[in-house]
């Protein structure tokens, strides 16, 4: 809109019939503006619609002022028309200018009847001057381009200017991007009581003012908007007929005719609404849960948790269940299924594992209509080979599904390297005099079983009649606690495995604690010892004692 100063003729007073016919013209005049004042505010976009299992979103007034602050600063801003949650939107809003800068103007939000919109206002320094405002949409959880459907916008004040002297058409033309790379002009959509139709230049097909015809330089009469509102004589609507991730408003002369003075020309313009398929995103990581211990440096056997030296004392991200990035980081190999959680059989998506810059993750992203009437959901990891065979997280993670809730991250799978494996077992063994009454607590720990617990081999054969009693320690070196912990030994048989001998169960008892009797071979007799399932909680130990005689007669 050219913004110029409107001059009312002078009413003739010399004749009461020229007063009275001014009057008649004053009264139909003041009947028009009342006409144009009804139809002043901004009309739905006739494109501004969705289909069946499309979410509707538009923006709202606070998103207007949020992408205005942060104009040209290449941030994206999350939208909160995101109809609930279901559209995850953000954009991003840049403007360039071809032939310019402006002379003068700005560019704004402004609150027009309780709704905004962004205005621009322009004194181009020529006719072939151009204002390009460009909105880019972005996928706020994958952070990917997001396609929207149905997107409309309408343009506001497309006029001509009121002085022919200094003239500029307005012509605003909007563009979008779609999923192929291809440019797409918006579709015009009619809006009823608008002087605004489409008109095809070199550009695309843009909204331009229906004009008067013929119109030249020295015409008296000229269209120009009512005021500086979204009023409907002047809305132009368009809608997108395939899904886009991007829109471009340019905003220039319409170049019909040779003119060569612009002025003070202004547009507001909206987006009405855009459509999309709610997704429901579930994603994560295989992770490699070593705590920032590597191969080089991870041990199968190394049960120190205390010590300065040990590389397995003070790490408390070791084998914790939790993907502790940078520290940690995801690992190749691995296949991850969205499945039925009740019927597991029933697998949704299927997804390896990511490599090289997305090592480790997988991403699903499916429409409800995926799942039908279940709304149980569970995630299953599973890996071929031998590598990471040990796990520190469940294979199976429900993923606490609900219909209102879109976005469902760091479903998580850690594994580990067998020499990264949280439980360490060692056994020591003492030659002792199969007495009843045997202390396992007074027992120390040496170099010589003979003297106390050891880890050595036992030198020399054994006196017939002698007994050989064994400690078990079972050492958590992880930060979660093993609960499932069974410890199993069978007893040496002569001719199973070269066993020259025959062991057997000797006094003093199985602790009642650890061991349940049923489970257990009695005294005097071989067998196989077995704890109770125990826990042992995160970076403790526990010892297991028993006491077997030795057989009375060897091999030499």
């Amino acid at each position: 809109m050219h913004q110029t100063q409107r001059f009312v003729n002078s009413i003739s007073v010399y004749s009461l019939r020229e007063y009275v016919y001014q009057i008649l013209i004053l009264i139909g005049f003041m009947i028009l503006l009342l006409a144009s004042n009804s139809a002043s505010a901004l009309a739905t976009n006739p494109g501004a619609v969705c289909s069946a299992g499309f979410s509707k979103g538009s923006l709202t007034n606070a998103d207007y002022s949020n992408l205005f602050s942060q104009i040209n600063t290449s941030n994206y801003v999350d939208i909160i028309g995101d109809a609930a949650g279901s559209i995850p939107l953000k954009i991003r809003m840049t403007t360039t200018e071809i032939n310019g800068p402006p002379t003068s103007g700005n560019f704004t939000v402004a609150t027009v009847d309780n709704n905004n919109a962004f205005n621009i206002l322009r004194d181009f320094p020529s006719v072939n001057s151009v204002t390009s405002i460009d909105l880019d949409f972005r996928n706020r959880i994958t952070e990917q381009p997001i396609f929207l459907t149905n997107v409309a916008l309408s343009a506001f004040d497309i006029d001509y200017v009121s002085n022919a002297a200094n003239s500029f058409e307005d012509y605003v033309l909007f563009t979008g991007v779609t999923a192929n790379g291809t440019t797409i002009d918006g579709s015009f959509q009619s809006v009823t009581n608008s002087d605004i139709l489409a008109r095809t230049n070199t550009l695309g097909q843009g909204l331009y003012i229906q004009g008067p015809a013929p119109r030249n330089k020295n015409d008296s009469v000229l269209i120009d908007c009512p005021g500086n509102n979204l009023d409907t004589q002047c809305q132009g609507s368009v809608q997108f007929s395939e899904p886009v991730s991007s829109v471009k408003v340019r905003y220039s002369n319409a170049n019909f005719r040779i003119f060569s003075d612009p002025t003070n020309q202004q547009i507001f313009f909206r987006v009405d609404n855009y459509c999309y398929v709610p997704q429901y995103i579930f994603s994560g990581t295989v992770f490699d849960d070593n705590g920032g211990i590597t191969a080089t440096e991870a041990n199968a056997t190394n049960a120190d948790i205390t010590s300065a030296t040990s590389v397995y004392t003070n790490k408390p991200n070791y084998f914790n269940g939790v993907f502790n990035p940078p520290q940690e980081l995801g690992i190749s190999g691995s296949t991850v299924r969205l499945v039925n959680c009740t019927n597991t059989a029933t697998t949704y998506a299927t997804q390896p594992s990511g490599t090289g810059t997305t090592i480790g993750q997988y991403q699903f992203s499916v429409p409800l209509s995926t799942f039908g009437a279940n709304r149980s959901i569970c995630l299953i990891e599973s890996r071929t080979g031998t590598t990471y065979p040990v796990r520190t997280t469940s294979d199976n993670i429900n993923t606490g599904f609900a219909t209102t809730t879109y976005n469902y991250p760091s479903r998580n799978f850690g594994r580990v390297i067998t020499e990264n494996a949280a439980l360490v077992l060692r056994k020591f063994q003492f030659v002792n005099d199969c007495s009843t009454t045997l202390n396992y607590n007074n027992i120390t720990t040496t170099s010589d079983p003979r003297t106390g617990f050891s880890t050595e081999g036992i030198n020399g054969n054994i006196v017939p009649g002698q007994c050989i009693a064994y400690r078990i320690t079972a050492t958590n070196r992880a930060n979660i606690a093993i609960s499932d912990f069974v410890m199993r030994d069978v007893l040496q048989k002569k001719g199973v495995n070269s066993a020259q001998v025959t062991s057997v169960l000797a006094n003093p008892p199985l602790s009642t604690t650890d061991y349940n009797a049923a489970d257990n071979p009695a005294i005097g007799a071989n067998g196989e010892v077995k704890t109770r399932t125990l826990a042992i909680n995160a970076r403790t130990k526990r010892d297991f004692y028993f006491n077997t005689k030795y057989g009375t007669t060897s091999d030499p």
